[in-house]
């Protein structure tokens, strides 16, 4: 590992840590994803699913953006290609423009969408599942949708030089808003430019290539408008485009992903509480959430994808294909997502035939300590656009964009996100170092999260399959214990132990760092995880084998998710300041 810079702005850190695998328990030197929890208490995230679709006759829902290639369409595109195709590459829009070819059928049963969204946790921005978090990422609309994670924001204003352009399009646009529709439709705008630029006394060439790139931005990329119309807003990225400008697409589109898809939670949730027979129209490009659900729920996508042909991007996989639970129950649909052994965490560093994509993921790991360098590679340059949390900026929102809340999903192992959203970016200009896990490294989790993810569970009242914080502590506690007459109970000291609320009422406790947290009843907490009724609320029941084999009864509290570690390792005659040696 190269050294460090001291002015380096440093989007990982280093230490060491117990981590949970479904299958063992280890102690290790690891690296995560900034920012983490620095509270020993995080406060608990839920989805807060206010709605049970299952209860209701699915609603009706309108994919408004959800667009399918014109039938000129793909002429269009193969007669730029000769001429543009240098202006496109440099743009980084080869690929996007390539899947714009392909058509993704509109699902007829929406119970994919549904379920899906039932997860949806608007305040975090991601899906918050009984198994973990997870979320569509930057990664995914550059590798699924083709877009660019470089370059300029979509607000960049065009220069002086540039503004006649956009005049000319406004002024082709007013001409058009006149005709019977009163609209300029993507059908109206691809017919004039194919065929009406002769009439117009200007450089045909570069206003033949706006005008495309604004029907694709429009159709394709933000298709914002109900009415599949020419959005103006589009103007000005399409002009810059043309001049081979890179723009930061990807981020634009996220925040166009997330905002649409709290909007669907907000309707679903407000409509079912009231009516049973709704509809539901949404904007955004839902066909790209509905490939990021093949991709990591393969259980839920086309049996057989297409095999890709050379040069196709990745999209192309879902052409022409409908899903395998198309006409699946709800219920089976909401079974498989609740079920982490499902979903596909790293789908990107398998191998697939004819994919082209220059992968950032290696044989070995990374250590990149010149992020903002434009002599680096460009895959890794945008492996560490994708790992920066920020702001993501559409058309007409801003969103949060948290990857350290699903950093497995980028092959890192996750600890405990902090409470509150923490920009981890690099100012302008400024150098940044960032990690970069190996193709093969299977991420786990910290025995941090681990705690505080089963705590959240419990607290929502959910029983989580796999995860057994006892099992666990005690599977670490054998793992690591050389010799079994080590294994006996230690002895609980007498401020160890909280006591109970005398009225066992649900209340709010305010913990350290200030923030509310609910508390449940003592009782409440034994019929969710069978505790002893002497036990106070938030303590927790060890079982461990003692030297002669017998069963003996430790307790110990899981407020601080430190305190279980501590507990394991003080069985061991050891300490979690120190670590064991392997």
């Amino acid at each position: 590992m190269s050294t460090k810079k001291s002015n380096t702005f440093c989007i990982y850190h280093s230490r060491i840590a117990t981590l949970i695998s479904p299958n063992s328990g280890k102690l290790v030197t690891t690296h995560f994803l900034k920012p983490c929890s620095k509270n020993s208490i995080p406060t608990l995230i839920s989805p807060q699913t206010l709605f049970q679709i299952n209860q209701y006759p699915h609603p009706k829902i309108h994919f408004k953006g959800w667009n399918n290639p014109q039938t000129k369409w793909g002429d269009w595109v193969e007669k730029l290609t000769a001429e543009q195709a240098y202006t496109w590459n440099k743009t980084g829009i080869c690929d996007a423009l390539l899947s714009s070819l392909h058509h993704f059928p509109v699902p007829r049963n929406p119970s994919l969408i549904l379920a899906l969204v039932q997860h949806w946790s608007p305040k975090t921005n991601t899906f918050v599942f009984p198994w973990g978090e997870a979320t569509i990422t930057l990664e995914d609309v550059m590798i699924l949708g083709g877009f660019s994670v470089l370059g300029e924001s979509v607000k960049l204003p065009l220069s002086s030089d540039l503004l006649s352009i956009e005049a000319k399009l406004i002024e082709i646009r007013r001409r058009m808003l006149k005709s019977k529709s009163k609209k300029v439709s993507h059908n109206a705008w691809l017919k004039f430019f194919k065929e009406g630029l002769e009439e117009e006394k200007c450089d045909l060439f570069n206003l033949e290539h706006v005008g495309f790139l604004c029907l694709w931005l429009s159709r394709f990329v933000f298709p914002s408008c109900s009415d599949s119309v020419i959005d103006p807003r589009v103007f000005s990225i399409a002009i810059h485009l043309s001049q081979g400008k890179r723009m930061a697409l990807a981020s634009s589109v996220l925040a166009s992903i997330y905002h649409n898809l709290s909007l669907l939670k907000e309707k679903l949730v407000s409509s079912s509480s009231s009516v049973k027979d709704f509809d539901v129209k949404v904007n955004g490009l839902f066909q790209l959430v509905q490939q990021w659900l093949f991709e990591r729920f393969p259980i839920l996508g086309p049996k057989y994808p297409n095999e890709l042909k050379k040069g196709e991007p990745r999209a192309a996989r879902w052409h022409k294909l409908n899903s395998e639970s198309e006409h699946a129950s709800f219920e089976f649909i909401l079974s498989k997502l609740e079920s982490g052994e499902n979903f596909v965490w790293r789908p990107y560093v398998l191998d697939l035939k004819n994919w082209c994509f220059v992968s950032h993921y290696k044989e070995s790991e990374q250590f990149v300590n010149d992020g903002s360098n434009s002599d680096l590679e460009e895959e890794l340059r945008c492996f560490g656009v994708c790992l920066c949390a920020d702001e993501v900026i559409g058309l007409d929102c801003v969103e949060m964009y948290m990857p350290y809340r699903v950093t497995m999903q980028f092959g890192i192992d996750q600890d405990v996100p902090p409470n509150e959203f923490i920009v981890m970016s690099p100012c302008y200009n400024e150098n940044f170092s960032f990690y970069v896990p190996s193709k093969y490294y299977k991420p786990c989790v910290s025995l941090e999260y681990h705690n505080w993810w089963k705590k959240s569970k419990v607290i929502e009242g959910k029983n989580v399959d796999g995860l057994d914080l006892v099992d666990d502590v005690v599977m670490i506690a054998k793992q690591y214990c050389e010799d079994e007459n080590h294994a006996s109970i230690a002895s609980i000291e007498n401020g160890s132990k909280r006591k109970s609320s005398s009225n066992n009422e649900s209340k709010d406790n305010e913990g350290e760092s200030g923030t509310k947290r609910r508390v449940l009843k003592k009782n409440e907490s034994s019929s969710i995880c069978g505790f002893n009724n002497d036990i106070g609320v938030g303590d927790c029941e060890v079982l461990f084998m003692s030297g002669k084999g017998k069963k003996q009864l430790g307790v110990g509290s899981y407020d601080n998710p430190l305190d279980v570690e501590d507990y394991a390792c003080t069985i061991l005659g050891t300490s979690s300041s120190h670590p064991i040696s392997i």
